[in-house]
């Protein structure tokens, strides 16, 4: 059971969390790398889940070395692909309007802590007209770390003038799980079905289904 007495802050993650763009980012990966002879599976999208996209190329190039385009290349025409459907096709996950509604009612400051762009994080609340339940949202990679490092949540939480002690940080991915605890919030993580029974899950301090439970914890 979660006591949110506690907490003077709540921290968001974005993709696989609050908009349900991991289908939109494995499809672009495919077709990005068929541009260079690599055919991907959903499953091998999987392996690199919620890590840096950089850092994704970095992986599959170890692997399978191409030529022809720079992985910088590859990177711009990813995020062009991914801009672009999530503009047009993304939609929320489960309980995100009502958590957020919930956490306000209550008086907690209200963070979001991406790995992604800037420019995404903004395409993404807007599409989901979420931006006003915001009080800041950041970009890992305006830090020198990215996740699983915890640098952008501590970003977060002392721009919401939260100490991170007292913020609850909300993830989906396993990297993201990471960082946040190691940055000494408390952790709720709320894995893909695909992920659920991965043992790497039990460091986090809660593991839930989906968003919705957190409203109908007992409190």
């Amino acid at each position: 059971m979660i006591s949110y007495n506690k907490f003077q802050g709540v921290i968001y993650d974005m993709d696989g969390l609050l908009v349900n763009s991991e289908p939109i980012w494995q499809e672009a990966e495919k077709e990005v790398f068929k541009t260079v002879g690599i055919t991907l599976t959903t499953e091998d999208c999987l392996k690199t889940t919620g890590i840096p996209t950089s850092a994704v190329f970095d992986y599959w190039y170890e692997i399978s070395p191409w030529e022809g385009k720079s992985k910088q290349e590859l990177e711009k025409m990813l995020f062009e692909k991914v801009f672009s459907m999530i503009k047009e096709n993304a939609t929320a996950m489960p309980g995100v309007t009502e958590t957020l509604i919930f956490f306000k009612n209550k008086g907690l400051k209200i963070g979001l802590a991406s790995a992604s762009p800037l420019e995404l994080i903004q395409i993404v609340l807007e599409r989901l007209e979420i931006r006003e339940y915001f009080d800041y949202y950041h970009s890992a990679t305006l830090e020198k770390n990215n996740k699983p490092h915890p640098d952008v949540y501590l970003t977060v939480a002392k721009k919401l003038g939260c100490p991170i002690e007292n913020c609850l940080i909300l993830e989906d991915s396993i990297n993201g799980v990471r960082g946040a605890k190691a940055s000494g919030a408390t952790v709720v993580a709320v894995p893909d079905d695909h992920f659920y029974d991965f043992e790497e899950y039990t460091i986090a301090d809660f593991k839930i289904k989906n968003l919705l439970e957190l409203v109908s914890l007992p409190l």
